[in-house]
Parts: C-alpha cells; sequence; structure tokens
C-alpha cells in the first residue's frame, strides 16, 4: 500500500477549510475596470487610425507636390555664363 502524497492532502485540507467571504462590491468594481479598459483600448485604437490617416495624408502630399518639397528653394539669381 502506498502512502498518500503530501500535495493531494494539502489541496484536500484546503478544499475542506472555511472559504473566503467574496466582497459584495466585485462584480461592480469588475465591470468598472473593464469599462475603463474598453475605454482605453478605444482611445488607443482611435489614436492609431488617426495617425495612419495623417501619414497617409504626407504621403499623398509628397506625392502630389509639383516640387520636392524636402529639397530647398531654387536661388533667386542665376550665375553668370562666362566662356560662351
Amino acid at each position: 500500500m502506498s502512502l498518500p502524497d503530501r500535495k493531494e492532502t494539502e489541496v484536500r485540507r484546503m478544499l475542506a477549510g472555511p472559504h473566503p467571504l467574496v466582497p459584495p462590491d466585485l462584480s461592480d468594481r469588475a465591470a468598472a475596470r473593464g469599462r475603463r479598459l474598453l475605454a482605453h483600448r478605444r482611445l488607443l485604437r482611435r489614436l492609431g487610425w488617426l495617425c495612419a490617416l495623417l501619414a497617409l495624408a504626407a504621403l499623398a502630399w509628397a506625392a502630389v507636390a509639383v516640387d520636392h518639397p524636402w529639397l530647398p528653394p531654387p536661388a533667386g539669381t542665376t550665375p553668370p555664363a562666362e566662356g560662351w
């Protein structure tokens, strides 16, 4: 005959003992936390879409611009043509 397992004995003792009381407002706190988490996710999702839209608008502006906006403007005068 084998000896009883120590872990199994501890688990049985814990399950047979008194159970802790659940706070009465636990469901209200859990629901409030869930609403906060959903609101934060919604805010982050909207900020992500806004950043993506702004990046797309900047890319479209750079593609449509006639002159290249990242280059400095041309000089107002031309150098003298010597040696012709």
